[in-house]
């Protein structure tokens, strides 16, 4: 089966410093000063109206026929998939394929490279298809990869490592051109059967590999 997959797959803080100067040769001043002066002061900035920078909050705007994806958000890998389980390594299953979407909506391999052993075929070929489409204005649109099942026996192997099957497809995809025009297309995929490698070292899960059951890598 040829793998759809692997082709071409904050708010703002700002923090406001009040400083007040001095005179070195200023005499100290009165406290009955001090206090009305502080009264005032808190007053003044209880009665400002709050800045509408500090409210501003960056946007996820999904890709459309108009331009790129903005401020897509990272993937978040939930504390469960750090743990040295069955359910650990099937939530890290779900999450590595979160940071293929993330992949192939961006163009930002980094999350995905994160969790991934660098011998990893899979992610050598999203790499070499998925990046070079992501750069000189072109983007795609769709593309993100649904984990519809996700299972293990946590049974490890000699080589100590451990297993999920996944039932997984794609969305449709489109691949634009810098200049708005549609290069190709293609639809959603018919649901398919994947298999993820998996290590647990330093705490932690990495994938090894993914693959389709027939063999072939994702």
């Amino acid at each position: 089966m040829r793998s759809q997959a692997r082709r071409s797959v904050v708010c703002f803080l700002m923090v406001l410093t009040l400083a007040s100067g001095c005179t070195a040769n200023a005499s100290p001043p009165d406290s009955a000063e001090t206090s009305s002066a502080a009264q005032s002061t808190s007053a003044a900035i209880s009665s400002s109206p709050p800045s509408s920078a500090m409210a501003t909050t960056a946007v996820y705007k999904p890709a459309d026929a108009t331009g790129p994806a903005q401020n897509v958000p990272l993937p978040v890998k939930p504390p469960l998939a750090d743990e040295f389980s069955k359910e650990g390594l099937e939530a890290f299953a779900r999450y590595w394929y979160s940071t293929l979407s993330y992949a192939y909506e961006t163009g930002d391999m980094g999350p995905l490279e994160a969790v991934t052993d660098p011998g990893c075929q899979t992610c050598a070929k999203v790499k070499d298809s998925v990046v070079p489409w992501h750069s000189e204005g072109r983007w795609t649109v769709g593309g993100q990869m649904i984990v519809e099942a996700a299972q293990s026996t946590f049974k490890e192997t000699p080589e100590s490592e451990y297993q999920v099957i996944l039932i997984v497809h794609q969305e449709p995809i489109a691949y634009y051109r810098a200049d708005r025009t549609v290069a190709d297309t293609k639809p959603a995929t018919a649901p398919i059967t994947d298999i993820l490698v998996g290590r647990y070292t330093e705490g932690k899960w990495n994938t090894r590999t993914a693959e389709h059951v027939s063999g072939k890598a994702s």
